[in-house]
């Protein structure tokens, strides 16, 4: 009995909370790895390493002033290094699953630390540390609206309205770059030693058709990922497994692995506003 119990507040509420549910875990295994990492390169964070927060703290706004003493109270080492502990049980949590209850106790969690982390210093974090801070923090006010349908639906429709304006904006900005219509950036980018990788720059620096082909293939992908949105389920399905296929081969040859748990969460959420889906919901 007491079994049947637990797996009933894990299930899903209803479709929303699926979605959500799906969101939050995805973005979780990401930020659980990062936190993990940032544990174990601590040292980075004292007040000699790379990320010391009495340099980092001059970049911000009255630094000098009296009322940042309760800021360093958690963000000076070694007491940020419990900010970092935090992150990772309420990753931890997260992935775990639970009741709405319990899953917005590790969404609030996950939601602090990533202020306080992007507080302390932005170096060293991008696009999917931003991203996965959005995915929480509307996973988490959306648990305020327990009983309001529409003002959930809401809080879903910004985060697929957030990733299809994230690949649309990429993807746009990129066409007009003369760079990339050529192919250039693909092997400038390749070549480098922070996202570059010696394998690919060695197979496309000789290859001129087949860099432009790539680079055109990625801003036009980009650009009209919003379409997903009109297309019936199974293609959306197979736009869905080209864009996780795009994010794999980042992590692989960039080093950007944690954009594929960033960005693929938002998947269910632009899923369930697809064409195919709604007309499955209304029956149609």
């Amino acid at each position: 009995m007491l079994t049947k119990q637990i797996v009933a507040r894990r299930r899903p509420v209803d479709d929303i909370d699926r979605a959500f549910s799906r969101v939050e875990r995805l973005t979780a295994v990401g930020s659980t790895i990062g936190a993990l990492e940032q544990l174990v390169e601590r040292q980075k964070y004292d007040d000699k390493g790379l990320f010391s927060w009495p340099v980092n703290r001059t970049r911000l706004a009255g630094s000098r002033r009296t009322h940042y003493k309760h800021i360093d109270k958690v963000l000076a080492y070694p007491r940020f290094v419990n900010v970092m502990r935090a992150r990772f049980a309420s990753g931890l949590g997260l992935l775990a699953g639970g009741s709405r209850r319990t899953r917005a106790v590790w969404l609030t969690g996950m939601t602090g630390t990533g202020g306080a982390l992007c507080l302390r210093s932005n170096y060293g974090l991008d696009g999917s540390d931003h991203f996965a801070f959005i995915n929480y923090a509307v996973a988490m006010l959306e648990k305020l609206f327990p009983n309001d349908r529409q003002a959930r639906e809401y809080a879903l429709a910004f985060i697929a309205f957030q990733s299809c304006l994230s690949y649309f904006t990429s993807g746009s900005v990129k066409l007009t770059s003369p760079v990339w219509r050529n192919g250039d950036a693909l092997t400038g980018i390749f070549r480098t030693q922070t996202y570059g990788d010696r394998f690919f720059y060695d197979l496309l620096k000789d290859r001129p058709e087949l860099t432009k082909l790539l680079a055109w293939s990625v801003m036009v992908a980009e650009t009209v990922f919003p379409l997903v949105l009109l297309m019936p389920k199974p293609i959306a399905r197979l736009f869905f497994l080209g864009g996780m296929a795009f994010h794999v081969s980042n992590a692989k040859f960039m080093g950007l692995n944690r954009f594929f748990w960033s960005f693929v969460a938002t998947y269910p959420a632009v899923s369930y506003f697809t064409r195919g889906s709604v007309r499955a919901r209304s029956g149609a």
